[in-house]
């Protein structure tokens, strides 16, 4: 196997990054469930280099579209290292050329079943614009090196390319007119900022904690000595949620005549962190999660009115169940929300004080690295990224637990880390996650979302110990169990509804957030050079899967099923942004099962 050298320019590698990431979401959501790939040489291969090697995969977009790429491996699961550049070529009789990111998102469009279903116009533009911002980061990151895997703040702020299989991984739809694009606003430039601060009427200001007093939560969410006249209050924002809510209609009146005030960037200095809406200062007890009415890959970030209700119910469901000291999750750390504030004008109708509130609403959630130290924190989306130069930065951190007194730089080669050590990293990995999510959901009815940027590694010199979950935000209940939990609670029809799902949508949720995003995507960098790793690593889960299976002591129909053989559930990002969907309305597609498969295709291997 030859891999290419590594790539010379930030724009070489965004274009890289950003053409292997809309890839994936083509290869898991259309080309694997709808049988449009295969693995062997174009029968004309006429503008491909003749010295290319690795294992051909095609997908046959359309009758008029063929997308061609060396990866390393037969994957189930469309979870590969690739070894090439991406070639389209547009009839059978033309030849391959080399694709431009914009040629082939227009070419994608143009060909693909939904050109009669008015498909997103800004699609094309939210991806080139995700690959600027890659060049740019990328730009920045060599200008001053520094490794992601250091502590927790470095592994929010080093998570170059994103969501791995998300089409648009780094759009940021920022207001028309913002200076410098949000860089100081944007976890990858490395950039504190303060946050910016209102002053409002005390009488509007709505409080909500579990076991906090409320003015605790005020002094924890603001800078209050900003605003020295009694009966005011001071409510912390995003920079960038400022801009957009000062220059509203309503609120600019109020800052005319005076009874909202805007202090400016007087709050307290933080750190943005991966999910864009959410800031860090190491020192300060919470995170302070705010409202963004930015477009961020898929969603529009505001923190919802009946979020901000949910969340305080979901932190006393939690702590209740971690005092019950259920055994399948010993190994869960949780990173609590007990408290949400916000400012709504008493003189206004409802419609807009639900306004207000959801542009100042804002959750604390703890801040975890006091309880187990920055150093030992890290962000698995981070864990398991790529660093600059689209190399896996995970086996650096197997190098750091295997000897920790030469602790690897991290992106350096790990190369000569025995296997087995990587094995036995990853079982402990598993021995981690695993179980508390799935006891969460098959002992207690609570459908948790355990994806990459939801959990947080906690090492020690790099030896997983134990996985912490956070963001309330996704966290449901089954109709069928889980709703139990609700006992005793007084809810508004449509915050009980936002916190309902089906057993059904749960268990899909759980299974697409666990296996496909997080632990796929872990294998790959755990195997990056080492093709037939993967193997030995999906046995590994499956043999966790059957350990879990047999601890957890209640029906399990649905584990059971996957490890008969059943598929996987895979989320549609590409379709929901080539369609313009809300994240909500996200749909599932079904991948082959990693543990039954033709022996043939199990071989990790490449061919020349």
């Amino acid at each position: 196997m030859q891999f290419p050298p590594c790539t010379r320019t930030p724009g070489e590698i965004a274009r890289h990054a950003s053409q292997h990431a809309l890839l994936n979401g083509i290869i898991k959501e259309v080309a694997i469930p709808h049988d449009l790939l295969s693995h062997h040489w174009p029968a004309n291969r006429r503008g491909l280099p003749t010295s290319l090697q690795g294992l051909p995969l095609q997908v046959a977009w359309s009758s008029s579209l063929t997308l061609f790429v060396l990866v390393d491996r037969h994957s189930a699961m469309g979870c590969h290292q690739v070894v090439s550049p991406l070639y389209l070529r547009r009839s059978l009789d033309q030849p391959w050329r080399e694709a431009d990111t914009d040629e082939l998102v227009s070419a994608l469009l143009e060909d693909g079943p939904w050109r009669e279903a008015s498909p997103n116009p800004e699609f094309g533009d939210q991806v080139l614009q995700s690959q600027a911002v890659m060049a740019s980061i990328i730009e920045d990151a060599r200008r001053r090196p520094h490794d992601p895997l250091k502590d927790y703040a470095a592994s929010e702020q080093g998570l170059w390319f994103g969501h791995p299989n998300h089409p648009t991984p780094k759009a940021r739809q920022w207001p028309q007119g913002l200076k410098g694009q949000g860089r100081d606003c944007s976890p990858e430039f490395g950039q504190g900022t303060r946050l910016h601060q209102f002053s409002f009427p005390a009488q509007g200001l709505r409080i909500a904690c579990n076991g906090l007093e409320p003015g605790e939560v005020l002094s924890q969410a603001a800078d209050q000595s900003t605003e020295p006249e009694a009966g005011r209050v001071v409510l912390a924002m995003h920079p960038v949620q400022a801009e957009l809510f000062r220059q509203a209609p309503d609120v600019a009146a109020r800052i005319n005549d005076g009874s909202i005030r805007d202090l400016g960037r007087s709050g307290p200095l933080a750190l943005p962190t991966a999910s864009m809406r959410t800031w860090h200062a190491p020192e300060h007890p919470w995170f302070i999660k705010g409202s963004l009415n930015v477009r961020i890959t898929n969603c529009v970030r505001k923190n919802a009115w009946y979020e901000l209700e949910s969340t305080l119910v979901i932190d006393r469901i939690m702590s209740r169940l971690i005092d019950s000291e259920d055994p399948a999750l010993e190994t869960l750390e949780l990173a609590r929300e007990p408290a949400t504030l916000h400012w709504a004008p008493q003189d206004a109708d409802d419609d807009q004080r639900r306004w207000f509130r959801e542009q100042t609403g804002v959750i604390l959630r703890e801040n975890f690295c006091r309880r187990f130290g920055a150093e030992r924190c890290l962000l698995a989306a981070t864990v398991f990224a790529r660093d600059t130069e689209l190399e896996p930065m995970a086996p650096s951190l197997v190098a750091r637990a295997s000897s920790p007194a030469s602790a690897a730089v991290s992106g350096a080669p790990a190369d000569d880390v025995p296997e087995h050590r990587i094995v036995d990293w990853y079982k402990a990995y598993l021995g981690a996650l695993v179980e508390p999510v799935l006891a969460l959901y098959f002992r207690h009815g609570i459908v948790v979302e355990p994806h990459l940027q939801n959990c947080v590694l906690i090492h020690d010199q790099g030896w997983p110990r134990r996985v912490l979950l956070r963001d309330f935000e996704g966290v449901k209940l089954t109709e069928d169990q889980g709703l139990d939990w609700l006992a005793g609670e007084t809810l508004d029809e449509r915050v009980r509804a936002s916190m309902t799902y089906s057993r059904d949508k749960g268990w899909k949720r759980i299974a697409y957030c666990l296996l496909v995003n997080h632990l796929a995507e872990a294998i790959l960098a755990l195997s990056w050079r080492r093709p037939a790793l993967a193997e030995r690593l999906w046995e590994a889960t499956g043999e966790e899967l059957s350990r879990v299976r047999q601890r957890l002591g209640v029906a399990t129909p649905e584990l059971d099923g996957l490890l008969a053989g059943g598929d996987l559930p895979c989320k549609t990002n590409l379709k929901l942004r080539l369609m313009a969907r809300a994240d909500r309305h996200a749909d599932y597609v079904w991948l082959p099962n990693p543990w039954h498969q033709l022996a043939g295709e199990r071989l990790e291997v490449a061919h020349g």
